[in-house]
């Protein structure tokens, strides 16, 4: 990809915010806020931009941040009771609303902090072509995360039968070996799991497909709902700088991409590779809304999820909507 094609991409990606980041921002009720996060940039990058370019100090808000190795471990910690915030990836924040909901304080869907098509991947074998070329193998799957529910959609989208594959559970890191080894015949992941497959086994595998044109996965900022209540300026200040972030990477890719790598030890290249197919609008829309109840209809269907999202309770459009009454549709 050519670096016009890059600043395109990118430019259409924050399109939708530029529109939405001023106004004047009142005085936070903290001194210091926690942003919990996983331990790469799907979701984070705009966030992160901010917070290392000052941009969130100027909106009056100190923010620093807590990483863990996934968006789902961070949500175990912010169920705890640590943090302010936490970016998680659809499945793993859909999972959280239900369990504290009906809570004294409940934890509740802020904003979509990005969406993507590209990054989530099918990494197979070079000798697998296409979908129907899994028929009677075996893909490494995770089983009850979005892993598995984008494998479902994939196969699918080509017409191929669900028991026709045989699913193994294997966490994403050991799923590179795994392919390596030959133990399963590709698997279905979020990046950069599959550019890690490429630099370890070579042409002996391939990225086969993308999400692109079957498949939406959501990363999600979410909240407790007395923070919207009781501090509606930090808020409404941290959505505003979340979006300087976005404009940034916009207009400068390749210093953003060194900022971003830097704070997740990820080369500068591969972050930049991420963040150009990141949709970085917060609007709060049907389709987002669309997106996440198929996503939990499936988890229902696998005994992963008790019930449907209340989006009247488990989503706060407040914070949103004090923004800029066009993020709420």
């Amino acid at each position: 990809m050519n670096s016009k094609n890059v600043l395109s991409l990118l430019a259409a990606s924050v399109a939708a915010v530029l529109l939405v980041v001023g106004g004047a921002d009142a005085a936070p009720k903290k001194a210091k806020y926690t942003y919990l996060t996983g331990s790469t940039p799907q979701g984070n990058a705009s966030i992160v931009v901010a917070v290392k370019k000052g941009m969130c100090k100027k909106r009056g808000l100190d923010i620093g941040f807590k990483l863990f190795t996934s968006g789902g471990v961070a949500a175990q910690s912010f169920i705890a009771g640590k943090g302010d915030w936490v970016v998680t990836g659809d499945w793993p924040a859909v999972r959280t609303w239900i369990k504290t909901q009906g809570e004294k304080d409940p934890i509740v869907g802020l904003f979509p902090a990005a969406h993507y098509t590209d990054l989530s991947v099918v990494v197979s074998k070079s000798s697998i072509k296409k979908a129907a070329d899994f028929k009677g193998k075996t893909m490494g799957v995770w089983l009850g995360t979005t892993s598995e529910f984008f494998a479902a959609k994939y196969l699918d989208a080509y017409n191929v039968p669900l028991d026709a594959v045989t699913y193994k559970n294997i966490k994403p890191a050991e799923m590179v070996v795994a392919l390596d080894r030959g133990d399963i015949a590709g698997f279905t992941i979020w990046q950069p799991y599959g550019w890690r497959s490429e630099q370890v086994s070579g042409k002996k595998v391939h990225i086969l497909s993308t999400g692109k044109g079957f498949f939406t996965e959501y990363m999600v900022t979410s909240t407790r709902r007395s923070l919207i209540e009781k501090d509606p300026d930090a808020v409404s200040a941290m959505i505003r700088c979340t979006q300087d972030g976005a404009n940034f990477i916009a207009s400068n890719a390749d210093e953003a991409s060194k900022i971003i790598g830097k704070h997740f030890k990820i080369p500068a290249d591969k972050v930049k590779r991420m963040i150009v197919v990141q949709n970085f609008d917060v609007t709060y829309n049907a389709f987002f809304r669309k997106a996440m109840d198929e996503l939990n209809a499936f988890m229902m269907s696998k005994g992963k999820s008790k019930m449907k999202v209340n989006w009247a309770t488990n989503f706060d459009s407040r914070g949103l909507g004090n923004v800029s009454a066009s993020l709420v549709k």
